[in-house]
């Protein structure tokens, strides 16, 4: 498995990655919620009743009966308007049917049509006052988004993590197996060397306890193997039993990040300062309303109705109204609870201001140090390579002269152990060199931009669709 699949396992099958796609769905409704604000609702109602009585009367108990049959149906059409103010649309008929001591049955209709506007003049005027909740819908929607860049991207990391301490842990076992059966050859040959006399016997307990420490950490690196397996495993949501063979990165590409382009990518990617920047102005529409309140309530109304009543019995009619006012509404004293808002608000947004300046500090120095370390493990990569090249050399020649004893069998072991060193630090080198640009990715918030993955599908479905 290749690092490129590993990631790719882990945003199918994650289970963090499909909880974070679910929860797109309420937060994409929520959006929907506001963005319906200045679209009309419609309203039904209707009821039907009936009544029926009987009376007796003294002297002679004679009887009265009446019966009501009666129903109601209404309509309402409500449209807000972003200047803040709304019209009402209603209508409503009523029906009557009445008889009593079985007379003829009456019956009685009547229909209102209702038009009402309002509109205020002071407080809670204005397209930006009104149109805020939506503003504010659309900003939480861009964070939203921008919670789900960072919760894949933390999986992509934590993937790419494991797997390259899987494949870490998995190399370093074949260097151990390769130390170990050199350390039995060196065995061997001084038995050898022991049988013909060009090597005193207590040499052996050297090379002995040589290969008692390789297998030792043979069988370390063997747990170590394994829990890495688990530990990646656990991540790509595997089942526990799946035997992974990790494919190495092959080598690393020296890299040179320039400070000033790196510096204007974090600027434009990373999550936290996109949402510091919507912060600042979600701060400023909240002056905004926190002023608004500050004002008058003075608001305009006017309403106009028709009524067309038709009664079976008696004369139909006509009715027509309508009606225009203005209401005026000025707080004198004691309410202290708007000033504190506006208060509350303006010392936000100056905190908000100060929480940008210090991140946008911070965001320059996290930059400066990811891109030194990039530079310095690179250097590190080549000074890691010269040096197992070196210690292969210095061993070779060892070997040779160990076979015409011109060396001490301690010295031969030693130079052993160099290598095993010298080829974990090259390993070392070489992971910390990708890590420290995968930190570059994470600093600058571009890891889904160097892996090509698109978080903003429409995988965020309802589970029951």
């Amino acid at each position: 498995m290749t690092l490129a699949e590993a990631i790719n396992v882990a945003l199918r099958l994650n289970r963090s990655v499909k909880s974070a796609y679910l929860q797109r769905v309420v937060d994409k409704f929520s959006l929907r919620v506001e963005e319906d604000k200045f679209k009309p609702n419609v309203d039904f109602s209707a009821n039907l009743n009936y009544a029926d009585s009987a009376t007796k009367t003294a002297p002679d108990w004679g009887k009265s009966e009446s019966s009501n049959t009666g129903g109601t149906d209404t309509l309402a059409v409500t449209q807000m308007i972003p200047t803040g103010g709304g019209f009402v649309f209603s209508w409503s008929r009523s029906d009557l049917w009445a008889r009593t001591n079985f007379s003829e049955k009456d019956r009685n209709d009547t229909n209102t049509w209702t038009v009402n506007f309002t509109q205020p003049l002071l407080k809670g005027a204005g397209i930006d006052v009104n149109t805020a909740s939506l503003t504010l819908a659309k900003l939480n929607e861009q964070s939203n988004l921008l919670s789900l860049k960072d919760s894949i991207s933390s999986t992509v990391s934590a993937t790419i993590a494991a797997f390259r301490s899987y494949a870490q842990t998995t190399r370093q076992l074949e260097i151990i197996k390769s130390s170990l059966k050199r350390a039995k050859d060196l065995l061997e040959m001084n038995k050898f060397l022991i049988s013909v006399g060009r090597m005193a016997a207590n040499e052996l307990i050297q090379t002995e306890s040589d290969v008692a420490n390789q297998e030792f950490s043979y069988e370390t690196s063997l747990n170590d193997l394994d829990n890495a397996r688990l530990n990646l495993l656990k991540i790509l949501n595997l089942d526990k039993s799946t035997m992974i063979i990790p494919k190495e990165e092959g080598e690393p590409t020296a890299v040179h990040p320039d400070f000033d382009r790196c510096l204007k990518t974090a600027f434009e990617n990373r999550s936290d300062f996109l949402n510091s920047n919507m912060g600042m102005e979600k701060a400023k529409i909240s002056l905004t309303l926190a002023q608004n309140n500050m004002l008058w309530n003075l608001n305009f109304a006017g309403d106009y109705a028709i009524t067309d009543a038709n009664q079976r019995l008696s004369s139909d009619s006509d009715n027509q109204k309508w009606t225009v006012g203005l209401n005026l509404t000025i707080p004198l004293y004691g309410e202290l609870t708007r000033e504190q808002g506006l208060v509350g608000a303006q010392v936000s947004l100056k905190q908000t201001e100060l929480a940008l300046d210090e991140l946008t500090e911070n965001i320059t120095i996290e930059v400066q140090n990811a891109i030194r370390e990039v530079e310095t493990k690179l250097k590190q990569v080549g000074m890691a390579q010269r040096a197992r090249e070196l210690s292969e050399k210095k061993l070779e020649v060892e070997g040779e002269k160990l076979k015409v004893g011109r060396t001490t069998n301690f010295q031969m072991v030693t130079f052993q152990n160099d290598l095993v060193n010298a080829q974990n630090e090259e390993l070392n080198a070489s992971i910390a060199f990708r890590n420290a640009l995968t930190a570059l990715d994470n600093i600058l918030g571009t890891t889904l931009n160097t892996w090509k993955i698109d978080y903003n599908k429409e995988y965020d479905k309802w589970p029951g669709k």
